[in-house]
């Protein structure tokens, strides 16, 4: 069963609270971009703290683009969220972070960008919770897709057949097709859902249907 996941990018408090909203009667999770500015171009809300104000049935996935995560991370381990996603190239703490989370009883993700080589990730492939490729330049919505990705998907979804593959940036209907067809076990799409001014329910129903 895919999963199909509603990716929340925003640099307003109150317009993340809109799409928590929005997104709450038809999913059971939503994927939070955290950006810093540094590892990325731009930057979003802090997250942590606004999480804290507000309740939501939604199981929460954080995805922190943002250099050297190990400094935010205690905040994040004393949030109510389910899993803590770690850019690759953004620390070289990424066995401290693994170990810190999990022991924190979350769990975690591990992403890398379009032009990293897969072979970089084989040290926390038995340890992380799932891998999360991005087809995008992260850090904005509606990046351009680079398909290229998917054939490191693909070639790592056959090697290690029984890990979690999420798939993030630039997912449409053409796109997400793509993705699962190459192996991806979690669809993660931002603009796609909150920036056509689409009705929620009926675009997932015509992703669900993309896929089928």
């Amino acid at each position: 069963m895919i999963e199909i996941v509603p990716a929340i990018l925003t640099n307003s408090p109150d317009e993340f609270k809109e799409m928590l909203r929005a997104a709450e009667p038809y999913f059971s999770r939503v994927h939070l971009d955290i950006a810093d500015g540094v590892f990325v171009p731009n930057a979003t809300i802090k997250g942590a703290e606004e999480l804290a104000s507000m309740h939501t049935p939604l199981k929460i996935t954080v995805h922190l683009m943002v250099s050297k995560p190990e400094d935010v991370l205690r905040q994040w381990l004393d949030a109510d969220i389910e899993s803590l996603i770690f850019h690759l190239e953004s620390t070289n703490q990424m066995d401290e972070l693994i170990n810190k989370t999990k022991t924190g009883g979350k769990k975690v993700g591990i992403a890398i960008n379009p032009d990293t080589p897969t072979e970089s990730l084989m040290p926390f492939v038995g340890r992380a919770d799932f891998i999360h490729f991005m087809t995008v330049v992260p850090g904005f919505y509606g990046s351009e897709f680079k398909e290229e990705v998917l054939n490191k998907i693909k070639n790592f979804s056959q090697k290690y057949p029984d890990v979690e593959i999420s798939v993030d940036g630039g997912i449409d209907l053409t796109t997400a097709r793509m993705a699962v067809e190459s192996g991806a076990d979690i669809l993660i799409a931002g603009s796609y859902f909150f920036r056509q001014g689409r009705n929620m329910d009926e675009a997932l129903e015509n992703m669900k249907k993309s896929i089928s």
